[in-house]
């Protein structure tokens, strides 16, 4: 078995981590979608309407803090904080 490099490790871990960021993403792009669709189901009540709004709208600030986490994971992956880790 070939053991992998240090620097084909950390592009693997980012691969990893951005795919669960992007998989993250497209679902509450999907979820800010299907609210946003049914905001426009005709004879919707005024306060249904703003609920569907209020969580389109919270759907997508929750990308906010994906992104955010995806980079300080980035930086922990550069940091070697995991393979220092790894080694106790």
């Amino acid at each position: 078995m070939k053991r992998e490099s240090i620097e084909e490790k950390h592009r693997r871990k980012k691969r990893e981590a951005a795919v669960g960021a992007a998989l993250f993403v497209l679902l509450q792009v999907s979820c800010t979608a299907g609210f946003g669709a049914m905001c426009l189901i005709p004879g919707l009540p005024r306060w249904a309407f703003v609920l569907l709004a209020a969580l389109a709208v919270f759907c997508l600030l929750l990308i906010l803090p994906a992104l955010w986490a995806l980079k300080r994971r980035f930086d922990e992956i550069e940091g070697g904080e995991l393979d220092a880790a790894g080694k106790y």
